[in-house]
């Protein structure tokens, strides 16, 4: 049998090894592993709205509880946050997460949580690899398991980190779009006034894969066009949740896409200027480069690291750290647990709009006037060559790639092209998916186009 983690977690199609059994398997070696390491104090487990997520949380509860640890199963399905919180709010041990966050629906996965409720560091999934076995040893039983809402806990502390009555009193018109995942309905449960679209549960996505990507979000644009002409006497937003609710995207009150990159630098621009915090800034090798030069303006450490939020994370374990995120869309925030959170992320959207009362692709051009003008795209190309391709490609990095000199090669994570104004190209194989993905960052639209499509033939 072969399980491997990759950037955040095991994932695999249910057609496939994502079974049952396996699950039992998975559970009962993180058990082992944390019992190298300890005593064991409880371990938190919940789950998506994927199909069959219930079945597999319960499966993993009763190996859990079979093992004589105290099990402790959401009641319901709920954003990978909520657990997190969960983890350390009753200082248990680790969490499961049953969720394939934004693969297709055929997947599913399990995420561990560490004791400080983020993701699982290399070493710990490492030592969970290590002691697996293909015999299950552990009876499972539910005498342990209990059954609990980690709701009312989570609700409060964004209740304590965001101004929902300052949110509210601006009369916003804000659009929520959990894309059928389990993050519907939590900005009600905290009071936000909302519209909420694809809130029911899907198995399907509606046929979609759950990544708040412009691709994946043609109903919710077509939503906010009409929804948003509507609103001529006060800004509109749709705020955009993935299928597990720890990534967030957003659409204007045109029904234009705000990617990540522009997320990033929105939370930066309300966290430092507008609610006057402080501390470092860490990025993932493959966000916008707008975000180093506000950070030099704004005189605020920057750090870059490695794709997969575990990094920052353990950075914002060790350091004090005002924001952390990735192209992904994950955003981690001072304040809160080292863990993504779109839904804390989507209320500091709303703080910031609330405070310069306008749209968010008018305060995103007003950095863009400051700073100069950045644009991102990425093509992802189903491949299961693309370690290979990447590889290849950094043992012979290219000199010239689409007619311009490279100034810079870089391997942090992946092969980063960056050219002398700044553009760059990054290839980098998936650590979820059988993917090459290619990202890049221009001064102009057409010269990101040219730089995927050299990327692409390149990779061909």
């Amino acid at each position: 049998m072969v399980i491997k983690f990759g950037t955040d977690g095991w994932r695999a199609k249910m057609t496939d090894d994502f079974t049952g059994s396996n699950v039992e398997l998975v559970t009962q070696a993180l058990i082992k592993h944390l019992r190298s390491k300890g005593e064991i104090f409880g371990i938190a487990i919940g789950y998506d709205n994927r199909a069959n997520s219930e079945v597999f949380a319960r499966v993993a509860a009763e190996v859990v509880s079979g093992a004589g640890i105290k099990a402790f199963l959401t009641e319901h399905s709920v954003p990978s946050p909520v657990l997190s919180y969960a983890v350390k709010n009753r200082s248990l041990s680790a969490g499961i997460m049953i969720t394939a966050s934004h693969n297709p629906s055929d997947y599913n996965g399990f995420k561990i949580k560490e004791p400080f409720g983020g993701s699982a560091f290399p070493e710990t999934t490492a030592g969970v690899e290590a002691v697996l076995s293909d015999k299950l040893e552990i009876t499972p039983s539910s005498v342990n398991v209990t059954v609990f809402d980690p709701d009312p806990e989570y609700l409060a502390k964004l209740n304590e980190l965001a101004d929902i009555k300052t949110i509210n009193d601006a009369a916003l018109a804000v659009v929520v779009d959990p894309m059928h995942g389990s993050g519907a309905g939590y900005f009600e449960k905290l009071g936000v006034n909302v519209v909420e679209i694809r809130g029911k549960r899907d198995t399907t996505f509606g046929g979609i894969n759950p990544e708040p990507l412009a691709v994946n979000l043609g109903t919710s644009i077509s939503f906010m066009k009409k929804f948003g002409a509507e609103q001529s006497d006060r800004p509109a937003v749709c705020i955009v949740l993935d299928g597990d609710a720890d990534r967030i995207a957003a659409l204007d009150q045109t029904g234009a896409y705000i990617n990540t990159h522009n997320i990033f630098s929105l939370l930066l621009l309300h966290l430092h200027q507008n609610r006057k915090l402080s501390g470092e800034v860490v990025k993932t090798f493959n966000l916008s480069n707008l975000i180093d030069t506000m950070c030099a303006d704004y005189k605020v450490p920057l750090l870059v690291k490695p794709i997969g939020f575990k990094y920052i994370a353990k950075e914002m374990l060790e350091h004090k750290v005002l924001l952390g995120g990735e192209e992904s869309g994950g955003m981690g925030i001072l304040g809160f647990i080292p863990e993504r959170d779109g839904i804390l992320a989507g209320l500091m959207l709303l703080e910031l709009m609330a405070k310069e009362r306008k749209t968010l692709a008018q305060i995103v051009d007003g950095l863009m006037k400051k700073y100069g003008y950045y644009y991102y795209d990425r093509k992802d190309i189903h491949s299961n060559r693309g370690l290979a391709i990447v590889n290849g490609l950094k043992i012979s990095p290219p000199q010239v790639f689409a007619n311009r000199k490279v100034a810079k090669a870089e391997t942090l994570d992946g092969l980063k092209l960056t050219f002398d104004n700044n553009g760059w190209i990054l290839f980098r194989a998936s650590g979820t998916e059988p993917l090459l993905r290619i990202y890049a960052e221009g001064r102009s639209q057409s010269e990101v186009d040219e730089l995927l499509s050299t990327g692409v033939k390149l990779a061909a």
